[in-house]
C-alpha cells in the first residue's frame, strides 16, 4: 500500500493525504533542519544545510512527517528513509550516468520496505525503461533532480512534467528540491509537483534578499511588511521569507480545495514570460491530458479574464461536449441566436426576460419547435437546455464588446457543427447585435444553406424596435408553418434529456426520459424525476447535473461514458478501492457520477475522486466514494 492517497484532483495538481487516515499532506513544504512548521502539509529532513554529497554515505537521513499526535498511531509510518542517494541537483547529473542509474535501481529494488524509501529520479533518466520497475513497487515519494535546469525552457519543462505524470500513478508524490521561487509554485503544482522545501528561504536570506510571493527585493530596499517576523523587536529575515513560502502554498491549497486553482495559475504565470509560454504550450499540445483530470461537476466560480482562459481545459471540455453530445429536439426547425448576459442562468437576466416576453407575443406554439442558442465567449455556444449546467451557470468575463479573431473562429465553427444537426428547412432568427456577433453570423451563412433572418440589425437586442421585430418575425414564421400543431417535447423533458446527453453521452437522455416522465420541483430547489410513480433521478440545481438511481443506469449502459468495471458482485462499504477496479472509462473526470458495473449490471453509483485513466493506474487507495447501491436480498 502506498503512503499517499489523492483526495482531490485538478489538472495534474492533487491534494494528497496519508492513505489510512486521509490526513492531507500536499501541496506541502518540506523543511531542511528546521522543524517549526505547522502540522500537516509539511515534513522535516534531519539533514544539515546545505547538504553535502560526501555526507550521504555516513548518515542515515530521513524525512519526518509533522502529523497530529492523535493520528500518528493510525499511520503505517511517520518517516521516509533517504539512504545511498545524492540529494541536490548540483552533483546529481554528474553522478547518474546510465550505468550508475542501473546500479542505483538494482540497490533500491532490494530495499525491504520500498514504501518507506525516497527514490531519487534524475531528469536525465526519465525515459529510462527501468523507471517502470520502481513505479511497480510501493515507493511513494520521488525526488526530482535536475529539473531546475529546465525552468527557462518552456518546451522541455512542459514535455518533461507531462511525461512524468503520465507514466506515474497519481498516488506517487513528486518533490522538487532546491531554491525555487514561490511565484513559480502554482504552475509547477498544476503540472504535478507536490512538495517543495524551505531552502529558498535559506538561500535568499543568506544573500540578504527579501521575498514576496511574486518578487525578490534587496533587504535594503523592499516594500514595507507588517508580518509578525518583520514587526517584532528582533526582525528575522529568514522567518519572513519562510512565511512567504508557507503562505503561497496555503493559498494554492485553498484554491485547489475551492476548485478555482486554474484561475490562480493563469494570474501567476503573468509574472514570468517563460511560464506564461509554458501554460499556453500545455493548453495547445496537452489539453486533453488536463481536461480529463479537470472536474466538470462543480459550483466554483469560473473567472475568465485573460487569453489563457479561452483554452482552459474546463472550457475546451465544455465546447467538445456540446459538439459531440448535444443533439436538438428532432422536431425543432426554428433556431434563435441570442447574446449572453451578465447574470446567470441567462433566463433570470433582465435582457432574456425581455426576449422571452417578445417570444410569447408570437404565440405559445412557437416554443414547441424553437431551440434557443446563446452565443458567448469563451464557451462559444450554450443551448438554453444547458444554461444551468457547470460551467455555463458560473462563468464570468470582462465585457468590452470586442471579439478576437480566435474567439470568432472557434465560436463560428462550433455553431456550424451544432446547426448541422437541424433539418435543412430550419429558419435561424439572429437576435444579436455588434461586430463580433455579425462576423460569426456571416461565417455561418458561408457554410450553411439556412434561411437567416436578422431582428437586431440597427439597434441593441433589448430595444423596443428590436423586440417588436423579434416578436413579428416569430409570429410570421409560426403562421407560415402552422407551428401550433407541432408535437415538440415539453421544455422540461427536453432539458433533462440534454443534461443526460451532456453528462452521460449522446443518446442517453431520450432513453432515460421519455415523454411519460414527470418532473417535480421548481428552481432553485432540486427537481425529482419520476417514471410510473418511481423516483428515477434527481436534477441537482447547484451543479446542473443529474444523480441517477443505479437501477435505471442499466438502461444506458451501452452508451454511457462514465462506467467502472468492478471485480465483485456487490459493493461493501462507502468507498471503491483501486484493487477492485478492473477497468474504468477513460472519459471519467474527477467529481463525475460514475456507474459501478459487475457482469454488465450497475450495482452502485459513486463520485469519482480521480480521472478514469488514473483509476486504472492506481494500485491502492480510494478511487471513488459510493452514493447509492442496488439493494440485494440477504
Amino acid at each position: 500500500m502506498r503512503f499517499f492517497q489523492p483526495l482531490k484532483q485538478l489538472g495534474y495538481a492533487r491534494i494528497l493525504a496519508e492513505t489510512r487516515t486521509h490526513f492531507p499532506l500536499s501541496p506541502g513544504l518540506l523543511a531542511i533542519e528546521k522543524i517549526d512548521l505547522t502540522d500537516g502539509y509539511a515534513g522535516s529532513f534531519d539533514i544539515p544545510f546545505p547538504p553535502r554529497f560526501e555526507d550521504i554515505d555516513d548518515h542515515d537521513y530521513s524525512l519526518h512527517w509533522l502529523l497530529p499526535e492523535n493520528k500518528r498511531e493510525k499511520y503505517n509510518t511517520t518517516k521516509f528513509q533517504l539512504t545511498e542517494q545524492p540529494f541536490y541537483p548540483p552533483f546529481a547529473e554528474e553522478i547518474f550516468i546510465d550505468s550508475d542509474f542501473d546500479e542505483y535501481v538494482d540497490r533500491f529494488l532490494l530495499k525491504a520496505e520500498p514504501e518507506e524509501e525516497i527514490f531519487t529520479l534524475p531528469i536525465s533518466q526519465i525515459n529510462n525503461p527501468r523507471i517502470k520497475e520502481i513505479a511497480d513497487t510501493e515507493s511513494s515519494l520521488y525526488i526530482l533532480t535536475g529539473l531546475a535546469s529546465l525552468l527557462s525552457n518552456q518546451r522541455r519543462l512542459t514535455e518533461t512534467l507531462v511525461h512524468l505524470r503520465e507514466i506515474l500513478s497519481p498516488d506517487i508524490a513528486l518533490y522538487l528540491p532546491g531554491p525555487i521561487a514561490p511565484s513559480l509554485y502554482s504552475f509547477l503544482i498544476y503540472m504535478g509537483i507536490d512538495f517543495f522545501d524551505n531552502s529558498m528561504a535559506y538561500y535568499v536570506s543568506n544573500k540578504g534578499y527579501f521575498l514576496t510571493e511574486d518578487q525578490v527585493y534587496k533587504q535594503s530596499n523592499h516594500p514595507k511588511c507588517y508580518c509578525v517576523h518583520c514587526t517584532n523587536d528582533e526582525p528575522s529575515l529568514f522567518k519572513h521569507n519562510e512565511s512567504v513560502i508557507k503562505n503561497t502554498l496555503s493559498r494554492i491549497r485553498d484554491s485547489i480545495e475551492r476548485e478555482t486553482f486554474r484561475a490562480q495559475v493563469e494570474r501567476d504565470v503573468h509574472n514570468n514570460v517563460t511560464f506564461a509560454a509554458a501554460l499556453r504550450r500545455v493548453d495547445t499540445h496537452f489539453n486533453r491530458n488536463l481536461r480529463i483530470r479537470t472536474p466538470m461537476v462543480s459550483s466554483a466560480p469560473v473567472k475568465c479574464i485573460g487569453e489563457e482562459s479561452f483554452t482552459r481545459p474546463l472550457i475546451t471540455e465544455f465546447r467538445e461536449r456540446i459538439r459531440e453530445r448535444y443533439r436538438p429536439d428532432p422536431s425543432s426547425n426554428l433556431v434563435i441566436l441570442l447574446p449572453c448576459s451578465a447574470r446567470k442562468p441567462y433566463s433570470f437576466s433582465r435582457s432574456h426576460l425581455f426576449y422571452h416576453k417578445a417570444m410569447r407575443k408570437a404565440g405559445k406554439g412557437v416554443f414547441k419547435s424553437l431551440t434557443e442558442l446563446i452565443v458567448t465567449s469563451p464557451l462559444s455556444v450554450v443551448p438554453r437546455e444547458l444554461e444551468d449546467i457547470y460551467p455555463a451557470k458560473y462563468y464570468d468575463i470582462p465585457v468590452a464588446g470586442e471579439w478576437s479573431e480566435k474567439e470568432i473562429t472557434v465560436t463560428a465553427e462550433l455553431l456550424v457543427d451544432v446547426l448541422n444537426h437541424f433539418p435543412k428547412d430550419t429558419v435561424i432568427v439572429n437576435h444579436m447585435h455588434g461586430r463580433g456577433y455579425g462576423d460569426i453570423v456571416e461565417r455561418i451563412k458561408e457554410k450553411l444553406p439556412f434561411d437567416i433572418r436578422n431582428t437586431s440589425d440597427d439597434s441593441r437586442p433589448t430595444s423596443d424596435e428590436s423586440l417588436k421585430k423579434l416578436a413579428d418575425t416569430l409570429y410570421n414564421i409560426q403562421q407560415t408553418r402552422n407551428t401550433e400543431e407541432s408535437k415538440g417535447i415539453s421544455s422540461k423533458i427536453r432539458k433533462m434529456q440534454a443534461v443526460a446527453d451532456f453528462e452521460y453521452g449522446a443518446g442517453t437522455g431520450e432513453i432515460l426520459f421519455p415523454l411519460s416522465v414527470r418532473i417535480k420541483g421548481k428552481y432553485p430547489r432540486d427537481q425529482q424525476i419520476f417514471k410510473e410513480k418511481e423516483h428515477i433521478a434527481t436534477f441537482i440545481t447547484k451543479s446542473g447535473y443529474l444523480a441517477l438511481f443505479p437501477r435505471y443506469a442499466n438502461l444506458i449502459l451501452d452508451k454511457a461514458h462514465n462506467t467502472l468495471e468492478f471485480g465483485a458482485e456487490r459493493v461493501s462499504g462507502s468507498n471503491i478501492y483501486a484493487p477492485g477496479v478492473i477497468k474504468a472509462s477513460d472519459q471519467i473526470h474527477p467529481n463525475d457520477e460514475i456507474f459501478i458495473v459487475n457482469d454488465n449490471q450497475v450495482i452502485a453509483t459513486a463520485t469519482a475522486l480521480v480521472s478514469g485513466e488514473d483509476m486504472n493506474k492506481m494500485t491502492s487507495g480510494i478511487v471513488a466514494e459510493v452514493k447509492k447501491k442496488v439493494r440485494t436480498r440477504k
